[in-house]
C-alpha cells in the first residue's frame, strides 16, 4: 500500500480518538479551557522545533499574513476546539464526531451562495442524505431522541466554526505551508485562552499524573502526529483522497466510545452515520464550482 495511504490511515484513527481521551480527561476533574490550555502549552513549542528541524523558511510570515494566522486562530482554532471539547460533557464521543463532520456541507452551502458555485442533484441529494442522517443519528425520526439539545448547539457551532477555517485558510493563506499555518494560529489560541483564564492551576500543583498524561496523548498523539502524517500524506496521494479516507473518524469514533466507554450505539444510528459519511464523500467528490 502506498505511505500515503498508510499515514492517511493511520492519521485519520488518531484524530477519531481524541474524544475518549477528552473524556477521560474531563473524568479525572479537569475542565475543557484548562486541558485546551495545557495541551497547546505542549503542542505549539513541538510543531515549532518541527518547523526549525525540517524547514526553517516557514517561520517567515508577513505582518498581513500574520494578522490573518491571528485572526484564524482567535477566532476560529479557539471557539472551534473550545465548542468541541465542551459538546464532549453532553454527548457520546460518536454523536460530537457525526456533528462535526457536517462541516463538508456548511462550506459547500457558503461556497454555493458566495462562491457561486453550481448546484446539480448530485449536491443537493447528498445535503439532503446529510440532514437525514442526523436525524437518524440524533433517533429524531425513531421517536427514541434523548440527546442535550445544548450538546447539540456546542457541537455544531463547533462544526461552524471548523467549516470557517478552512474557508479562511483556503482563501487567505495559500501562501503558508499547512505546518506553519496549525502552529501559529494554535499559538494565537493559547495566547487567547490564556487571556481569558491564566492557567494558575498549573503552578498550584493541581496537576495529576493522569491529567498529566491524557494532556500529552491528546498533544502528540491526537494533534502532532496525525497533523504531521496528514501533511505527509498529502504530499503522496494529494489533499481530495486524504479528506476522504479522512472520513475514517467517525466509525473510529463509534468503535472507541463503544469499547471503550460502553456508549450504546442503535442500528439506525449506524445507518445514520453510513448517510452521512456518504453525503460526505459526495460533496468531496464533486467540485463545487464548474
Amino acid at each position: 500500500m502506498n505511505k500515503g495511504y498508510i499515514y492517511s490511515i493511520i492519521s485519520a484513527i488518531l484524530f477519531g480518538s481524541a474524544g475518549l481521551f477528552v473524556k477521560l480527561a474531563f473524568a479525572v476533574g479537569i475542565d475543557s479551557i484548562s486541558l485546551l490550555t495545557m495541551q497547546y502549552i505542549i503542542a505549539v513549542p513541538l510543531m515549532f522545533l518541527i518547523m526549525y528541524i525540517y524547514n526553517k523558511d516557514s517561520f517567515k510570515v508577513t505582518k498581513k499574513q500574520l494578522l490573518r494566522l491571528a485572526v484564524l486562530g482567535i477566532v476560529g482554532n479557539t471557539f472551534m476546539t473550545v465548542f468541541y471539547y465542551i459538546a464532549f460533557n453532553y454527548l457520546p464521543i460518536q454523536m460530537v464526531a457525526i456533528l462535526l463532520y457536517t462541516y463538508p456541507i456548511m462550506v459547500f452551502v457558503y461556497s454555493t451562495v458566495f462562491n457561486k458555485g453550481v448546484l446539480d442533484f448530485t449536491k443537493i441529494f447528498a445535503v439532503f442524505l446529510a440532514f437525514l442522517g442526523c436525524l437518524l443519528t440524533l433517533e429524531i425520526l425513531t421517536g427514541q431522541f434523548k440527546y442535550s439539545l445544548i450538546g447539540i448547539g456546542f457541537a455544531l457551532t463547533c462544526a461552524m466554526f471548523y467549516a470557517f477555517m478552512n474557508i479562511y485558510s483556503e482563501e487567505k493563506l495559500q501562501e503558508i505551508s499547512p505546518l506553519a499555518i496549525n502552529a501559529y494560529s494554535t499559538l494565537f489560541s493559547l495566547i487567547s485562552l490564556m487571556i481569558y483564564r491564566f492557567p494558575m492551576f498549573i503552578f498550584k500543583g493541581n496537576i495529576t499524573k493522569d491529567i498529566l498524561l491524557y494532556t500529552v496523548i491528546l498533544a502528540i498523539f491526537c494533534e502532532i502526529i496525525p497533523l504531521t502524517l496528514l501533511y505527509a500524506a498529502i504530499k503522496y496521494i494529494g489533499s481530495l483522497k486524504v479528506s476522504i479516507i479522512g472520513n475514517l473518524e467517525i466509525p473510529t469514533a463509534m468503535i472507541v466510545s463503544f469499547f471503550v466507554l460502553n456508549e450504546q450505539i442503535a442500528f439506525m444510528q449506524i445507518i445514520g452515520t453510513v448517510f452521512v459519511v456518504c453525503a460526505i464523500y459526495m460533496i468531496r467528490r464533486s467540485p463545487i464550482t464548474r
